[in-house]
């Protein structure tokens, strides 16, 4: 691994060797920055891999490659992977590293043929933003317990522990919300913050918000990023609210109008 952006052919004959069970693999694929040939000294190696459906492989998870390198490992069946092309949390997070991975195994064309084909033909079509409607529905409210959090956190004044809690809710948790119902195909995962801002278009409130909750602009206390978080829930709340689905929206405005009790117009 001279070249610490890309593998050897060397180190692909090892991969395999490793990772390949010709009997139950039909495909071995590398993805992320490995695949992009923009892997740095501290990347790790990912790697997917296809079996057949039923097959039991025990060595997922992390691994050491020639004493530096981290992999990570995950098998998937036919189960699994059909789900990316049919449930919109999974096509967003899936789709667009199909399009970019490098087959190791290829089995009778399985993944260049099948799955990568399928993945470039892939189109959010408008009964796939039906069920991401749903889905972020279902998000939002389950991120209300983190924004109830916050809110107890900001009146305990120093609890830390609902507060940090209420910060990741409210961060990761709402980006998550806008790249199901955007149908955002994230590239990866390093690159989800910037692709979904990138989705906000021209909305400068959301993003200054979304920023200081996550902490990237100025320095900001805890509070002072849960008290942004809060008006970030209540600006997509807005916004969104004819996505809201049944007594979702029910709870969602309940959680808006208890944040609109606190004093929400407190500098951030």
């Amino acid at each position: 691994m001279a070249d610490s952006s890309c593998l050897s052919a060397l180190d692909i004959d090892e991969l395999i060797h490793r990772f390949d069970q010709s009997d139950v693999v039909q495909a071995l694929i590398l993805m992320g920055s490995y695949a992009r040939n923009e892997a740095g000294p501290c990347s790790d190696i990912d790697l997917v891999r296809f079996v057949v459906k039923g097959a039991k492989l025990s060595n997922d998870g992390t691994h050491l490659f020639q004493n530096r390198t981290l992999i990570t490992l995950c098998t998937v069946d036919e189960n699994d992977y059909e789900q990316w092309f049919t449930d919109p949390y999974e096509a967003t997070k899936w789709i667009a590293g199909l399009r970019i991975a490098r087959a190791l195994v290829n089995r009778n064309g399985f993944f260049t043929n099948g799955l990568q084909t399928r993945a470039h033909d892939f189109v959010w079509s408008d009964e796939m933003q039906s069920r991401a409607n749903v889905e972020a529905s279902r998000r939002m409210v389950g991120w209300c317990e983190e924004a109830n959090k916050g809110l107890e956190g900001l009146r305990r004044s120093n609890d830390n522990g609902r507060l940090l809690n209420a910060c990741h809710g409210l961060s990761w948790g709402l980006s998550e919300v806008i790249q199901i119902h955007r149908g955002i195909l994230v590239s990866s995962d390093n690159n989800a913050f910037n692709e979904i801002e990138l989705a906000l278009g021209d909305n400068e409130r959301m993003i200054d918000l979304r920023r200081v909750t996550f902490g990237i602009t100025g320095i900001k206390t805890l509070r002072q990023r849960v008290l942004a978080g809060l008006q970030f829930f209540v600006l997509l709340a807005e916004q969104m609210f004819d996505v809201w689905q049944g007594t979702d929206r029910e709870i969602i405005q309940h959680t808006v109008e208890k944040i609109h009790h606190y004093h929400l117009n407190t500098s951030v």
